[in-house]
């Protein structure tokens, strides 16, 4: 069992003693403070950072950034702590999954899908920031409170941090083990999909990162049993890595951020016409518009199918005037276009009520996954470095995602004398 935390900032458990003792009877020694990004910069969003805005905070001595990276496993390792300042309209975000698995506390925000990763359930209320089990709850587009949380986690004791890694590692293995998703899979699938025996099995998305990322265990089980898999999404770098697995990989067009009825038209002709010639048994469909205009096309050739909502992402984002228009438009079509899938299914509970309160969907067929899973034995445990702290930020390097928040707050750690007399901050050596 996880141990009982209170959701306070001064919890006295075991786990997360007061934050307000004083640094000497806190630490043994002078810790060493570093702070990294990690993940691709200049990407197309109207979010995105710029590689050169990166440089100059590295530049400064405030961060080192890292570049990009296929495999994030070697720099979770070399962290103290996986840090998720976001915003935006999370589904579940998969890092900090990862960083729980690779038994490492996290710091993240009280938005959809992030919070649905600190144990027990925190409320913030009027609080900066909250100690859970695994983690530390703060409040987006909030410096000063991501800055607190940030202080709270430096003044643990190293004991207290180790006690945190080891709860996240157990509320993986428990919780969020990808083995768990596969199953939820193979029974949606003997429930719905009427042909018996062996199936071809088509997994339609707006990119094939996300399906070589997300769901690369799900699709090799399909093919492990001997099902045919086939991926309809724009074709890019992890392409080969999915064909590598016996998945035949057919590219689709897909302007995910564009607002062209005709482009859209065009995607759902194509979809149409894809279903028709290829005559999978069964479909899932992945992120906004494939879930849109791949479940019309489901729908109009009669395919039974089930959608995947990721995230709600920048259209249920609060705007003004143009924003709520767009909104409404959204989910008129999602109302249209899901009317004949057999499930919808959500990567956390917030996302799965917003549907319920515009009545996108019926109760009976909203079903939450607890995310897309991890593989708890490919991101294993590993030991808390000795003597500094090491703070990693991974994500695409956009605003949205909290990276300006986390500069702030480091900027006012650095102008904390309380923290000086804790640790010393380094010029963020490389992390491996």
């Amino acid at each position: 069992m996880l141990a009982k935390v209170s959701n306070t900032p001064t919890s006295q458990s075991n786990l997360c003693a007061s934050t307000s003792l004083s640094p000497k009877s806190r630490q043994d020694k002078t810790l060493k403070l570093n702070f990294y990004l990690l993940g691709a910069a200049n990407v197309a969003n109207p979010s995105a950072l710029s590689l050169e805005t990166l440089l100059k905070w590295q530049k400064e001595g405030l961060v080192n950034y890292l570049g990009e990276s296929k495999d994030v496993r070697p720099f979770i390792a070399k962290s103290s702590c996986c840090v998720l300042p976001s915003f935006y309209k999370e589904g579940l975000p998969r890092v900090l999954i990862e960083s729980l698995s690779m038994q490492k506390p996290i710091i993240t925000t009280d938005v959809s899908g992030c919070k649905d990763t600190i144990k027990p359930t925190l409320k913030l209320d009027d609080k900066p920031f909250a100690i859970g089990e695994n983690g530390i709850l703060t409040k987006p587009k909030d410096a000063k409170s991501l800055y607190l949380g940030l202080k709270a986690f430096i003044k643990l004791t190293s004991l207290q941090r180790k006690q945190m890694g080891e709860s996240g590692r157990e509320l993986a293995t428990k919780v969020f083990e990808v083995s768990f998703v596969i199953d939820a899979y193979k029974k949606a699938l003997r429930k719905f999909c009427l042909k018996s025996g062996k199936k071809r099995l088509a997994f339609i998305s707006n990119t094939s990162f996300g399906m070589y990322n997300f769901r690369k265990e799900v699709l090799k089980s399909f093919i492990d049993e001997g099902h045919e898999v086939l991926v309809f999404a724009p074709k890019d770098a992890t392409t080969e890595g999915l064909e590598a697995l016996g998945i035949r990989c057919i590219e689709i067009k897909v302007n995910s951020k564009g607002l062209n009825p005709l482009s859209d038209l065009k995607l759902l002709l194509s979809l149409c016409k894809l279903l028709k010639d290829h005559k999978p048994d069964f479909v899932f469909n992945y992120t906004i518009k494939p879930v849109i205009y791949a479940s019309l096309a489901s729908r109009l050739l009669k395919v039974p199918h089930i959608s995947m909502v990721t995230g709600l992402g920048y259209v249920f984002v609060k705007g003004g005037f143009k924003k709520k228009i767009l909104k409404n438009l959204v989910c008129l079509m999602y109302k249209v276009a899901l009317k004949h899938t057999k499930q919808v299914w959500f990567l956390n509970d917030d996302d799965r009520l917003e549907f319920l309160k515009h009545r996108l969907i019926d109760e009976a067929r909203a079903f939450k996954l607890d995310g897309e899973g991890v593989d708890t034995k490919h991101f294993y445990p590993s030991s808390m470095p000795e003597g500094e702290l090491n703070f990693l930020l991974i994500a695409r390097m956009l605003w949205d995602k909290g990276v300006g928040e986390y500069i702030e707050a480091i900027r006012l750690l650095k102008a904390d004398k309380e923290v000086a007399s804790l640790a010393s901050f380094e010029r963020n050596p490389p992390l491996i």
